[in-house]
């Protein structure tokens, strides 16, 4: 490689790494979720948890890391830039893979816009949840790296070791495949020139094959390794039942991606018109250039992209689109902007370098709202619990009697995240209280607090059926003896 190759390379990274820091840089701090909590308490079951799911590589890498002392849980700030630097390396791939098919953007806007495309990959408020789990932000971003060196290497017609890597993504996280397909379709796409030809359908097999054959691999593998009892359980496996009651689940939540990505956005349907403008410019290229064979072929990789967002939730019994799973509804909108990007001309990507611009900046500006919006979420968690803790002390002080035994039960309505916390879904900002109460008062306080079943006499006592909004420890904390007793609202 040349000095002026390097210079640029270099110059690409530091581009990508800033856009993701900016989106994603409030998580450089220790943060928390439920599962965070659980993995502070207890690393090793999370090491065989990740096992019995057919992570195995992460489940390495943490053991590694147990070895030595270390925890990602306990530095999931610099686990957090890791896992920024992996992804920034990642969309400089995915852009040179691209670069060779379509040509280098020329002047300051088409540079621009081509930034702003590959930047929504991983820069979107769905991707937010692969944050919220400190502990995973390793394996996501090997993960995703891993994916693209993938589709690196299957631009380059190196089958073999693209379905290597792919294979090696999901030995870290499944869902890394699901995104190199629609990537990969959308590659194929301008690679065949928009017409289904003999190759176009052979690549697409191949492309089907070692993406998601690679995810089946995983699986089969899992099953395997649980009969011979390597691991305790298959905790992941394939459910073909129930297809119309599964799709009209992931319809329903498409309809509330596309109208404001499931509550992260504001609610004007602002996914949906993005989408809209991204096809209609495709569609109307080719319906001037009178391409029907073309709108056809774009219509199904359309259709064929969405359907990858949803595989997995379609193949699990639960049905559940996690936004962990689903942010690849982002990489498919990006894909079609890079399409609509290759068509235009110089006038016309002029003017989408203002579109995707601008949504890349409200992707920016809502990522630190739901980063703000966390912090709120760990703050007050820490905050009650230690509120528990100081009366339990002051009780301890009072009576000279130790509290050993903590029992927490939830009251009649006990949501999953707070009130004033309002960028929210799934784990995206959970509160810890009610989930993981007794870990999170073990964790904060620095003490441990032997987790015992709420008293029914107690309960009936001292709470009833009371629904609080608000927390008040005189009311939902009672000490009796050795055991305290709290009541969550």
């Amino acid at each position: 490689m040349n000095l002026s190759r390097w210079r640029e390379t270099v110059n690409r990274y530091i581009v990508n790494a800033i856009i993701l820091v900016i989106a994603w840089g409030g998580m450089f701090r220790r943060a928390f979720n439920c599962d965070t909590l659980a993995h502070m308490a207890n690393a090793w079951g999370d090491i065989e948890h990740r096992m019995t799911h057919g992570r195995y590589l992460s489940a390495f890498q943490d053991w590694l890391l147990y070895q030595m002392g270390l925890s990602t849980a306990s530095h999931t700030g610099i686990t957090a830039m890791v896992e920024v630097a992996l992804l920034a390396f990642a969309v400089c791939i995915l852009q040179s893979c691209f670069e060779e098919k379509i040509g280098k953007p020329s002047g300051i806007y088409e540079q621009l816009a081509w930034t702003a495309i590959f930047s929504l990959v991983f820069t979107n408020v769905l991707f937010a949840e692969s944050f919220m789990f400190g502990e995973c932000a390793l394996m996501f971003g090997i993960a995703y790296l891993l994916a693209a060196l993938g589709i690196w290497a299957f631009t380059r017609r190196k089958y073999g070791l693209a379905f290597l890597f792919f294979i090696l993504s999901t030995l870290e996280y499944q869902t890394a495949v699901i995104y190199a397909a629609i990537v990969l379709s959308a590659w194929i796409f301008i690679d065949s020139e928009c017409r289904i030809t003999v190759k176009t359908v052979i690549l697409e097999i191949v492309c089907g094959v070692i993406t998601i054959g690679a995810g089946v691999l995983n699986m089969l593998s899992l099953s395997l390794l649980a009969r011979l009892g390597v691991v305790k359980e298959a905790a992941r496996s394939a459910d073909v039942h129930d297809w119309v009651q599964k799709a009209a689940k992931c319809m329903t939540d498409l309809g509330q991606v596309l109208l404001n990505s499931r509550g992260l956005l504001p609610k004007v349907g602002l996914p949906f018109m993005v989408l809209c403008i991204a096809m209609g410019i495709v569609i109307w290229k080719f319906w001037k250039e009178k391409k029907l064979y073309a709108i056809i072929y774009y219509i199904l990789l359309v259709v064929g992209m969405l359907a990858m967002v949803y595989l997995l939730p379609m193949l699990q019994p639960d049905t559940r689109t996690y936004p962990r799973i689903i942010w690849t509804f982002y990489s498919m909108q990006a894909m079609l902007f890079l399409i609509a990007f290759w068509l235009m001309t110089k006038k016309g990507k002029e003017v989408l370098c203002y579109i995707c611009g601008a949504y890349l900046l409200v992707q920016i500006l809502f990522c630190n709202i739901i980063v703000t919006n966390h912090m709120v979420s760990n703050t007050l968690d820490k905050t009650y619990a230690m509120m528990v803790y100081e009366k339990i002390v002051e009780y301890e002080e009072e009576t000279g009697q130790e509290v050993k035994k903590l029992a927490v039960a939830n009251d009649i309505d006990c949501p999953f995240s707070y009130n004033n916390v309002y960028y929210k879904t799934d784990q995206i900002n959970e509160r810890a209280l009610g989930t993981v109460s007794n870990t999170m008062v073990n964790i904060a306080s620095g003490r441990e607090f032997e987790k015992v079943p709420m008293d029914e006499t107690v309960y009936q006592t001292y709470f009833g059926d009371q629904n609080w909004d608000y927390f008040d420890a005189s009311e939902q904390l009672v000490i009796i003896g050795d055991t305290a007793y709290w009541m969550i609202f």
